[in-house]
């Protein structure tokens, strides 16, 4: 039998697929050669298969550090399911339970830790007496302080090469530039590394960039859209989640929420409801990040415009993780900036604040850009997207109309420099509204000659045309508690050179949109006549994994129940030929799900 025909074998026979998915045979290939690897997937593309088929075929014990406990728990409750063994030595055990594991290591093929762990006094030398096979560091963007979620505890993982130099590392991760990409080979002192990079198109994703407006009833377009699914809420601050949290609960939404200011029980408590699918939906901050390993979450909606963008793809990478149609849509305004840059001055260290400043500047010129959405974010991770339109996402379904804006911006800066550049958004904009306020009134505003001048816009339409003139570099906004607006040198052009301007004409949907139900309508891939049976084995899944107290999509995915649906499977074999069926599943769930399926049909 060929490596090839070996390696499908053991895909089959340990996790049920029936062919690899695009990049992981190369990966494969390049650890079972014993290679150092950097592997940069997409989530959703299979990562942690390609770590743990190897260390199911290699002689020895496979090392994972990974940063969160969840992440650990639920990889080995997978693991042991597939009938592989895998353990973890963490603070959730207790001190004889992993003082067990490090005297049976060669019993597990793979063992999940910690950075921190590696560094405890006597661990590596406990590690030495083991047959390690390889060592693997998830989520390996924390290594780089390029990164968007650094992590000090990982600059550690560099005396894994000082103390194993023979051993191999393979890192992962789903989001890197170039720049990081390059960082986590040099701070892991990686030999000659296997740089293995995958395309970040996720094209089962809907992207969606609106100005943020009204955001509830934005978002509530949204949630009448995923009726019954599951999603994440993102928003920027703690006291933002607990009002959506209330205000979602009072309308009878299975919700829950998540930030750090919560106990850790409470959050503890969030994360298994949702993964469980005893909660529909999550609102939370960033904190409510890496971990959640759960395939069918069909939306991911952002109150705020999120840091950077590797920070917003993480996010929108928990949205579809099973490969079906999910959305992401994203809200976005100035002062989401402005509070980003402030959070910016509180770090110490000059260049980390700066890059954090110019991180922010390339995520709102993501918001405010009319080219494809896609296009834009593989390019700012190094990749050329010449697939356009994409036809999944807002700028390429509904494309923008430009309008000519010289006028109005010679009337906007006209009023910035009148006002001596001493005020903010909201204060321009009533002036050009001529809204007849207290503190226009008694300052004499209202007698400028730009009072009025805009009025037959709205204040939400002026500020769209502002903030188009701040990405344009006609405008900026000043650092400090009060924002203000500030002319630049490239405002001359306008005001006294009469350069033309154009802006794209203001889209706010997410609001205006006829809404569709998540019901048999939406789920194409499921056909009217197959409708009632899906249903059918979601509910028998439901049980059994209530039955035996772990997550649904460890016993299947959604798309294996589509396959029964489809496909009618009557006898074992038939069964055993469905993708994500293997040996180990079909033992186990093989009858019930073939009883059903007669019965139903």
């Amino acid at each position: 039998m060929t490596l090839q025909n070996q390696y499908h074998a053991a895909l089959k026979k340990h996790f049920g697929f029936n062919s690899f998915k695009a990049d992981q045979e190369t990966i494969i290939y390049s650890i079972m050669n014993n290679e150092d690897v950097v592997s940069v997937l997409p989530t959703g593309s299979g990562k942690s298969l390609c770590y743990q088929l190897p260390a199911v075929l290699k002689k020895g014990t496979t090392i994972v550090l990974s940063p969160l406990i969840s992440l650990m728990q639920d990889q080995v409750m997978q693991l042991s399911k597939q009938g592989i063994s895998a353990a973890f030595i963490n603070s959730s055990n207790d001190m004889m339970d992993n003082e067990y594991i490090m005297q049976h290591m060669h019993e597990y093929k793979l063992v999940y830790i910690s950075p921190e762990r590696l560094t405890t006094p006597g661990f590596i030398d406990r590690l030495k007496q083991s047959n390690l096979s390889g060592f693997v560091i998830d989520e390996a963007h924390c290594i780089s302080q390029w990164g968007h979620a650094f992590r000090p505890e990982y600059r550690s993982l560099s005396l894994i090469k000082e103390q194993f130099p023979t051993t191999p590392i393979s890192a992962f991760t789903a989001t890197a530039t170039p720049d990081v990409e390059k960082d986590i080979s040099t701070q892991l002192n990686m030999k000659n590394p296997v740089h293995i990079k995958a395309s970040f198109n996720r094209t089962n994703l809907t992207l969606k960039v609106y100005e943020k407006d009204n955001y509830r009833s934005q978002l509530e377009t949204c949630l009448k859209a995923h009726k019954g699914a599951s999603g994440i809420i993102y928003a920027s601050t703690r006291k933002k989640v607990d009002r959506l949290f209330d205000d979602l609960k009072s309308k009878g939404l299975n919700v829950a929420r998540y930030h750090a200011g919560l106990s850790d029980q409470d959050r503890q408590r969030t994360l298994e409801n949702f993964i469980y699918e005893k909660t529909d939906i999550v609102v939370a901050t960033v904190a409510f990040g890496m971990g959640i390993n759960k395939p069918n979450v069909r939306f991911v909606f952002h109150i705020d415009m999120p840091q950077n963008i590797e920070q917003y793809y993480q996010e929108i990478g928990r949205a579809g993780r099973d490969g079906l149609a999910s959305e992401c849509t994203m809200l976005y305004s100035l002062q989401d900036v402005v509070m980003q840059k402030k959070f910016a001055d509180d770090v110490l260290e000059g260049s980390i604040r700066n890059q954090m400043k110019r991180k922010s500047d390339q995520m709102l010129a993501l918001c405010n850009s009319t080219e494809c959405r896609r296009k834009e974010i593989l390019k700012y991770f190094g990749e050329d997207f010449k697939q356009t339109p994409c036809n999944h996402c807002d700028t390429c379904l509904e494309p923008a109309e430009n309008m000519d804006g010289t006028i109005i911006a010679q009337k906007i800066l006209s009023c910035v420099y009148k006002l001596q550049q001493r005020f903010g958004i909201g204060y321009v904009s009533d002036v050009l509204k001529g809204a007849k306020i207290k503190l226009i009134l008694n300052r004499n505003h209202d007698k400028l000659s730009t009072y009025g001048l805009l009025s037959d816009f709205s204040k939400s339409e002026l500020r769209h045309f502002i903030f188009s003139l701040i990405n344009q570099g006609y405008l900026v906004v000043s650092d400090g508690d009060y924002p203000l607006l500030k002319l630049t040198q490239k405002s001359r052009d306008i005001l006294f050179n009469n350069k033309e301007i154009f802006f794209k004409k203001r889209i706010v949907k997410a609001k205006n949109e006829s809404s569709k139900k998540t019901d048999k309508k939406q789920t194409s891939f499921v056909s009217d006549d197959n409708y009632k049976l899906y249903m059918e084995l979601k509910t028998l899944r439901l049980a059994l994994a209530n039955k035996q107290n772990v997550p649904p999509y460890v016993i299947f995915h959604d798309k294996t129940l589509m396959e029964m649906a489809k496909n009618h499977p009557k006898t074992d074999s038939e069964f055993l030929e469905l993708n994500g069926v293997g040996p180990q599943k079909l033992a186990k769930y093989g009858k019930d799900f073939l009883d059903k399926i007669s019965e139903t049909t």
